[in-house]
Order: C-alpha cells, then sequence, then structure tokens
C-alpha cells in the first residue's frame, strides 16, 4: 500500500476516529443489554435457588398425642397441606416425644406444636409462642367464643384452637334421675355411694371415673374450686392448709359414686385409653364421667341410647361460667430464625380450617364413626351434625353457655409438680367404701368364704366385709373377696 500525503492520513484518522465513535455507542448499547441479561440471569438463578431453598424446608409438627385416632390427624393435615404447599414436607414428631405439654417442653425444632391451653400462660411467658395477628387467622369468626377469646391477649393471637372438652356424665336416656339432676348432690342421691367395691361395676350400678394421674386431680380440683367459688382466673392453693375443704370433700363424693379401684386404678397396671367407655358400653355401670371422645369406644347402640351433659361438680349456684378444656395450636417463636414463620402460621391455619377439622375428628377409611372429639369451630359442628347426630348434642353443650377456657398461671408447672400428689392423697383419704382383693385361693362356694377371705383381706391390713364372688366381671380371672381397706394413697402417678 503506497504511502498517503499527510493531508490525506489525518483525514482517513479522523474518519477512522468517527468510525469508532459511531462503533462506540453501539459498544456501549451492547454492553448495557449485556449487563441487562446478566442481572435478569442473576435474578432468575436466585429465584431458582429461593425454590430449590422452599423445596429444601421442612416443617416439624407435634400434635396432641391424646385422641382416639392420631393418625388420622396425620392423614387428614399432610392430604389438605399437599393442596396448600405441595414443595413443602411434614416431619411429624413421633408420639413419645411430645406429650402436649404436661411434662415436656415444645421441641425447639418444632415449627408448630398442639398443646393443652392450661400451660398457655407458662408458656407464653417462656416466649415459646409466636403472635399472630387477626389478619393472619382464616375464618377468625367461625371459632366458638371461650375457645377463641382464650388464645388472644391485647388484640393478639398466640395459639389457635383446634379442640375442645369438659367433664361429661353420660348416662342412659331413660334414666331420668340423672337426666334431671342439675348439682352433684342430686348426682349423688341418684346413683348412691358404695355401690361396687370391684374394679368393674358388676351390672348397671355407681358411676365410673378417672382420677389416678396427679394431674387429673389438680385440674379436676381446680374446677370444683372455681364451681364453688366462681374465681377466675383460678387461685393456686400452695400448701396443703390452703386446700378448698370443700372441693376435697366433693372429690371424696365423686370417688364414693365409684370404687376406689375403679377411679384410681391402684391395684393393676394402667387402664387402656377409654377402657371404662367401654365397660359403660357392655352394660356395666349406671354412669360414666370421661370425655365426649369415650363415645368412640362404644358401641352405636349405647350411642344411640346415650345421654350426656357437662357434669355438675357442686352444689352452689350455675349461674358461674363453665369450664371448658382446650387443646390449641401453637406456632413456634424458634421460626424466626429458621425463616419458616409465614409457612407455620399457614400450616396452623391449615391445620385449624373447617375441612382438615372435619377430616381429623369424622369417620375416615378405617371406621365409619368420627372420633366424637369437640371441634372449636361451629361449622364442625353444623356439618358433622347431618350424619352423627350426637354432634348437634355435642355443639348444644356450649350453644348459649357462659364458657371459658381451662387455663392455669404461669406457674402452672411449678404449681402441678408442688401440689398434685397432694391433692390426690386428700381425695383418696379416709375412704370407706372399701375394696376387691383376689382371694388367696378359688373360693368354691359359701362355706369356705369366711376363712378364705378372712385371710385374704388380713393380708391387706383389714377385715372381710362379708362380700365375695366368682361371677364376671367382679371376679376376672380368680375368685375376689371384699374387704373393709382400700390400698394407701400411692405417691407415684402424673
Amino acid at each position: 500500500m503506497p504511502l498517503l500525503p499527510a493531508t490525506d492520513s489525518q483525514q482517513v484518522q479522523q474518519a477512522l476516529i468517527d468510525r469508532r465513535g459511531k462503533k462506540g455507542a453501539k459498544y456501549v448499547v451492547m454492553e448495557k443489554l449485556i449487563n441487562v441479561s446478566l442481572t435478569l440471569i442473576l435474578a432468575l438463578a436466585i429465584s431458582l435457588l429461593g425454590i430449590g431453598e422452599a423445596l429444601a424446608t421442612e416443617l416439624k409438627v407435634a400434635l396432641y398425642p391424646y385422641v382416639p385416632r392420631l393418625e388420622q390427624f396425620q392423614t387428614a393435615i399432610q392430604a389438605e397441606w399437599d393442596l396448600v404447599e405441595p414443595n413443602v414436607p411434614l416431619n411429624f414428631v413421633p408420639s413419645e416425644d411430645w406429650d402436649g405439654g404436661y411434662s415436656k417442653n415444645p421441641p425447639e425444632d418444632a415449627d408448630v406444636y398442639v398443646f393443652d391451653a392450661m400451660f398457655f400462660d407458662y408458656f407464653r411467658s417462656k416466649n415459646w409462642l409466636e403472635p399472630i395477628q387477626a389478619s393472619e387467622i382464616d375464618n377468625l369468626d367461625d371459632f366458638v367464643e371461650y375457645a377463641i377469646d382464650g388464645v388472644k391477649v391485647d388484640g393478639e393471637y398466640y395459639a389457635i384452637p383446634q379442640l375442645g372438652c369438659a367433664n361429661i356424665i353420660f348416662y342412659h336416656k331413660e334414666d331420668a334421675a340423672i337426666a334431671n339432676a342439675t348439682n352433684l348432690d342430686e348426682i349423688n342421691n341418684a346413683l348412691s355411694s358404695c355401690t361396687y367395691t370391684s374394679e368393674i361395676p358388676p351390672n348397671i350400678r355407681g358411676m365410673m371415673l378417672d382420677m389416678a394421674g396427679g394431674t387429673t386431680n389438680a385440674t379436676l380440683y381446680l374446677d370444683i374450686a372455681h364451681s364453688l367459688t366462681g374465681q377466675y382466673p383460678f387461685p393456686l392453693p400452695w400448701t396443703e392448709s390452703e386446700l378448698n375443704s370443700q372441693a376435697i370433700d366433693n372429690m371424696q363424693d365423686l370417688l364414693g359414686m365409684a370404687s376406689y379401684e375403679n377411679a384410681t386404678d391402684s391395684m393393676k397396671p394402667k387402664q387402656q385409653p377409654y377402657q371404662q367407655a367401654e365397660w359403660f358400653s357392655n352394660g356395666w355401670g349406671r354412669a360414666f364421667m370421661g370425655y365426649t371422645e369415650a363415645m368412640s369406644h362404644m358401641s352405636e347402640n349405647t350411642r344411640q341410647n346415650i345421654g350426656f351433659k357437662v357434669m355438675p361438680l357442686s352444689d352452689q349456684d350455675q349461674s358461674y361460667p363453665e369450664v371448658f378444656y382446650a387443646d390449641v395450636i401453637g406456632v413456634n417463636t424458634t421460626t424466626e430464625q429458621r425463616g419458616t414463620r409465614d409457612l407455620a402460621v399457614k400450616l396452623a391455619n391449615t391445620m385449624a380450617a373447617s375441612t382438615t377439622m372435619i377430616a381429623s375428628i369424622g369417620p375416615d377409611g378405617t371406621s365409619d364413626y368420627p372420633q366424637y372429639l369437640m371441634a372449636t369451630r361451629p361449622s364442625v359442628f353444623q356439618t358433622l351434625e347431618k350424619s352423627f347426630p350426637l354432634y348437634g348434642d355435642m355443639f348444644r353443650l356450649i350453644q348459649g353457655q357462659n364458657i371459658i377456657m381451662f387455663k392455669v398461671n404461669d406457674q402452672s408447672r411449678s404449681w402441678l409438680n408442688t401440689m398434685k400428689n397432694s391433692i390426690r392423697e386428700n381425695a383418696r383419704e379416709d375412704y370407706s367404701c372399701g375394696c376387691d382383693y383376689p382371694a388367696i385361693e378359688p373360693i368354691l362356694n359359701n362355706s369356705y368364704a369366711p376363712e378364705i377371705c378372712g385371710n385374704t383381706c388380713a393380708d391387706h391390713g383389714s377385715s372381710w366385709n362379708g362380700q365375695w364372688t366368682n361371677a364376671y366381671p367382679a371376679a376376672q380371672e380368680t375368685s375376689v373377696c371384699g374387704c373393709n381397706a382400700c390400698p394407701l394413697p400411692s405417691k407415684s402417678g402424673t
């Protein structure tokens, strides 16, 4: 290429500069486009990473374990959750690792847990309950009043209600004396005391109830004391001398309407859950005190002919509010650290939703009858009532009634540990109805009874009351003798 004159060379250089300038503008535009693309790609990558994290997120759930069919709750909750968050798996805490709060603290890694509301104030004082705003609770108006009011503090909700229950007396519909009784004295007059001394009533006589565990006795004491005084929050006695003596007397009256062995489970391993309901269904016992879910262990014929109502626990004016227990769903405050708080609230709402609760406590694939657990949403009662009329009767226990939630103050755990055994021992003190003991050898006929039963009762530090039997169910494995004294109160139990 020949050399160009200087003037021409300058012109070419200028032209090149001009062309580069035009190209430079294009390069800037392209660079901006590339930067925008990279930003979008980066945002997409972050978004995909977030989805990956969501896919990896697992929520741990601890359910209240003391229900007739726990697996049904898990199945129902999982099915409804899959419709809401199919990419977030649930991990259900084994029932042996969570007891509803009676002795165990909520697992730190549990995002959601169901607990007995008696510990509501204690759990809140320990900062174990995440506050939830009203706007975050689905169908807030579809809760029975006592349940939703019981979990509200200063405008915030520290749990979502799931289940309710109360001390209920069951009887046969045609038993007018019990049906018409409005106080404890009238119940006692109808049933009488000391009508049987065996673990299982020999026939339709007496009452059955559970006064075995320390916590059971302590909560029953508070319920009775409230029925006497109407004081709420419950005043807590911290020494034996502070116990309400009339409340203890009423507990002793209840025990007398049953038998020592039936109510205290003192001489045999702990009964199977709802065992007394099955005995009642078999025609043993005139009445039975328990919770509504006990009906799930009765025959259909028994359910068709049963009456029930809230058990009157004193002779006082019934203008005081009735006390209902509750199991409520708490969101763990540790969810904030894990970044699962909002998902946990969504799960709590799903667990408490009407459709979930109907699937949880209604009939399922293994049973064509519901669990007869008390709901805390009117819509659940109303739906189940269409197929199972007893749910209408259960709902009427709540409708139009002045009810408060059974809650103990923030000293509940320490108070129970201090007083539950003392309350139980006082309730069993001076029991005079006697107890049955297995005979030291089979009794062939009445002539053998005085010697055999005399020796049997003597072995237990007692004397024979003149009664013995070989008949089932009082005698289950061998002959039994009626003795005038019962075992000393046990200091064991929960």
